[in-house]
């Protein structure tokens, strides 16, 4: 038999085309990907690196035991326990100024000293008066003891006797007269030289040498005032009355006293002196210290800040008053954790003073508590603390919401 020969369909070949072009397929796909990611990785834009964040530098210490005193504050005035204006008890030209402007004078030194020879004058005049007086009476006591033997002896009469008794009591009381009118002029005299009354300082001199005085004048030479030792008079508030009387009961209460400005003590006295009554208009009382004053550190009619010790709160947990932040979320302050890194804790605070806050809870005595540096800490931020000690706020120093004293409404409140 002949054997055919089947054409081939002609659709036959394109299907087994296809077949080796979907096997292409797929690695086309993968390099043009390729492609794109190679071109996305060069052209895509570059950043620098995050670089680590370093750790915050800060100052810090622990928190302290330490004792609080309470003080009540008030405003003072400094006062001399003597201060007078010399002048002159005679009328007079002053002929000496025996002193310096400023200088310091003792008790009895001569200050000033007016002319004398007018009441020198009437000085003598008044003498004279009494010895002529004084040979009267002599002469009248004579005639008196004659006439009294010639009476015993009947030569005169009784009449004469008791007139030389007249006579010489007469003459007594004109020799008395004499002698008074006599010390009366040598104090005149003596009015004319003027002393320290007390040891002092004297004063601007108030008259010219030369000049008039009189007694009535309305300055005198000089005024004399006494530095040492001072007092000081201030006010506190009634509600601080019965606290300061039980200590003062005890013993003398302590005052120191600062200028108007803070910063250290001028001085360091005792109480002497508590009103016998509370102003009604403004609720305070009066009250007095009294200062040795050796260093004259302290003026007559300075003001100054008065604080009264009523006690001692001892051993109180405290860190400096700059390391206390005041928020609306309430008293709050920066501890280090053991890793390092900052925590913002809330706390309960009591006293202020003298740059140093009580802390009532929230730290316990040893923790680490930031004490500069607040500002750029945040809780968790990392940080590279100083260790420092647990010191008062310094003026002029960084931070600080320290104070000096207590005011006298913590002093009533505080817990004891």
């Amino acid at each position: 038999m002949k054997q055919e020969h089947v054409p081939l369909e002609p659709a036959a070949m394109p299907v087994r085309a296809q077949g080796r072009d979907r096997r292409k397929l797929p690695a086309l796909v993968l390099a043009v990907a390729v492609v794109l990611a190679l071109s996305t990785f060069w052209l895509w834009p570059r950043h620098p690196p995050v670089a680590l964040v370093s750790a915050v530098p800060v100052d810090a210490g622990h928190a302290v035991l330490r004792d609080f005193p309470i003080r009540v504050d008030a405003v003072g005035t400094v006062q001399a326990l003597n201060l007078v204006d010399v002048k002159v008890r005679v009328d007079g030209q002053l002929a000496r100024i025996a002193f310096r402007e400023g200088q310091d004078v003792q008790a009895g030194q001569v200050l000033a000293q007016l002319d004398q020879g007018p009441l020198t004058a009437q000085l003598h005049q008044a003498q004279a008066a009494q010895r002529k007086d004084q040979a009267s009476l002599d002469n009248a006591r004579l005639d008196l003891a004659r006439f009294s033997k010639l009476v015993g002896i009947g030569a005169a009469t009784s009449q004469s006797a008791d007139t030389a008794k007249s006579q010489v009591e007469s003459l007594v009381a004109s020799v008395a007269a004499d002698a008074a009118l006599v010390q009366s002029d040598q104090l005149q005299l003596d009015f004319t030289t003027l002393y320290a009354p007390f040891t002092g300082r004297a004063g601007a001199r108030e008259a010219d040498l030369g000049a008039i005085v009189h007694p009535a004048d309305t300055t005198g030479v000089v005024t004399v005032t006494q530095m040492e030792p001072i007092t000081v008079l201030f006010s506190v508030p009634q509600d601080a009355l019965p606290e300061v009387l039980a200590n003062q009961a005890k013993a003398p209460l302590t005052v120191r006293v600062t200028s108007r400005s803070g910063g250290e003590a001028l001085a360091e006295g005792t109480l002497v002196f508590i009103d016998s009554i509370v102003d009604a208009s403004t609720g305070q009382i009066k009250m007095k210290a009294s200062f040795t004053n050796r260093d004259r550190k302290l003026w007559p009619g300075e003001l100054v800040n008065a604080q009264v010790l009523v006690r001692t709160s001892r051993q109180r947990l405290a860190v400096p008053s700059r390391a206390v932040i005041n928020s609306q979320s309430g008293t709050q302050l920066y501890t280090i954790t053991p890793n390092g890194e900052a925590q913002l804790r809330p706390v309960r605070t009591g006293l202020s003073v003298d740059g140093m806050t009580e802390i009532l809870g929230g730290v316990a005595a040893g923790e680490r508590v930031v004490f500069d540096g607040q500002s750029r800490l945040n809780p968790g931020t990392r940080v590279n603390a100083k260790i420092i000690a647990a010191a008062p706020d310094v003026p002029g120093g960084s931070g600080g919401s320290g104070g000096s004293g207590v005011s006298s409404n913590d002093t009533v409140g505080d817990p004891s």
